[in-house]
């Protein structure tokens, strides 16, 4: 008892009463000999309903043969008594062992014959072997590998999921045909991996939950993985912007990446769109339609988006006609916000055309507008535009004779009414790590 009560696994004790109402007129337990009596538990397996029924305990000789227990476990079970069975002994839950001689006693036929051994029996039916566990070896191999696993759409935030019972044996398509993904989400799963449920729970603590993320795809998965994840920002025509997931060819380029889009999103007719780059609320590039996505790289610091193309910005005069970034800010350049966009220009035109166009994109009202203040933005040093005076000039906005240098920015300098925090930002608070 003082290494049991050491053991912090739970007690299992078996206790036998005696019925009430036979023990009030004088039955008492089954008189047991410990030393020429063995107690065997029996239990009936029906490869049908695939379950295990426990049919009581006995007390037996140890001399006694198999044979003679084959009534008691017939009547136990229902069965007809010349109802031919298949015994096995339950060893331990991943060792079941068949008994193949029914004319030996119970010390020879059992290994290391014991008090509280197990003896499982089932109907010998042909008609089992078409079952999915036709044997109780099949059973307890099953039961053994056994492990509760739930699944969770990665799409949805703090998906509770669904609870699946499966195998560990299982392999990929037996488990997870059209979705594998691993507590985090981490990487996603090829198709075709070779390994078992048993070798991607091998990292979970015995008594933790088994979570695995899925994603329903629009396309096949064996075409999936042939594809790259892309997340990029649609912008669509009313300005408003939309996170989207794009899953173009990951050898593929930015044609192909816009081609997806397509399918994803409604244009105009006609109308073609581009890819465009964005570091802390400026526009820094347009990405060319030939340029490899794998060039691409995702980053904490910049966003990708994608938007169709204005009818008035598909064809440029080079010699007379500019498309220039925008940003807003509020006095201090580096503290861009807003959606950032490009506008066409003209050389010599009036500023105040300029204007006219910037108020017409972004739906203010006059009154609003009014407040906006300009500025030529260049090398983090900002020259507000005298309106009235002020004629484009495209040299004010060419990229400076060192490419490494940013190319100048037109910035609108107003109050920001929106949430400081937002899409674009990359500097995040920290976080603080309390011991």
């Amino acid at each position: 008892m003082i290494d049991l009560s050491d053991n912090e696994n739970p007690w299992t004790i078996f206790l036998e009463t005696v019925d009430p109402e036979m023990a009030a007129s004088g039955a008492t337990l089954p008189k047991f000999d410990k030393d020429h009596d063995v107690m065997l538990f029996l239990k009936m397996y029906d490869p049908k309903t695939r379950s295990l029924n426990y049919c009581g305990h006995i007390y037996t000789p140890i001399s006694c043969k198999i044979r003679d227990l084959l009534p008691v476990m017939c009547e136990r079970a229902g069965f007809q008594q010349e109802t031919s069975l298949i015994l096995y002994e339950e060893v331990k839950p991943n060792l079941t062992e068949r008994i193949q001689d029914y004319d030996v006693s119970l010390d020879k036929a059992l290994d290391e014959l014991m008090d509280g051994d197990i003896i499982v029996f089932q109907k010998d039916d042909p008609e089992s072997d078409s079952s999915e566990l036709p044997t109780a070896k099949d059973y307890f191999r099953d039961l053994y590998h056994r492990v509760d696993v739930i699944f969770c759409d990665k799409t949805i935030h703090n998906d509770p999921g669904f609870v699946v019972t499966l195998s560990n044996r299982m392999n990929y398509f037996q488990f997870f045909k059209s979705q594998g993904y691993r507590d985090g989400p981490g990487n996603p799963l090829r198709h075709n991996y070779e390994g078992t449920l048993r070798d991607l729970l091998q990292f979970f603590k015995p008594r933790q939950p088994k979570k695995l993320y899925y994603q329903q795809l629009k396309m096949k998965i064996t075409d999936f993985e042939n594809r790259r994840s892309f997340k990029s920002i649609w912008l669509n025509s009313q300005f408003r912007e939309e996170e989207i997931t794009l899953y173009p060819d990951k050898h593929g380029c930015v044609r192909d990446l816009l081609e997806e889009c397509k399918k994803a999103v409604e244009l105009s007719e006609k109308g073609s769109d581009k890819l465009l780059e964005i570091v802390s609320y400026k526009i820094i590039g347009v990405h060319q339609e030939d340029e490899l996505l794998e060039c691409l790289s995702p980053a904490a610091s910049r966003t990708f988006r994608i938007e169709e193309i204005p009818l008035d910005q598909v064809e440029l005069d080079k010699d007379s006609e500019m498309l220039i970034p925008v940003a807003h800010f509020h006095k201090e350049v580096f503290g861009t916000f807003g959606i950032p966009f490009l506008l066409k220009i003209r050389q010599g035109e009036s500023f105040r055309e300029v204007m006219r166009r910037i108020q017409t994109m972004l739906d203010l009202q006059e009154k609003e507008f009014e407040k906006f203040k300009f500025a030529i933005v260049m090398m983090g040093r900002h020259q507000y535009i005298t309106e009235d005076e002020y004629e484009v000039n495209l040299k004010d906005f060419e990229q400076p004779g060192n490419m490494s240098h940013p190319r100048p920015w037109l910035g609108l300098d107003h109050f920001n009414k929106a949430p400081k925090r937002g899409r674009y930002t990359y500097l995040e608070k920290a976080i603080k790590i309390h011991n």
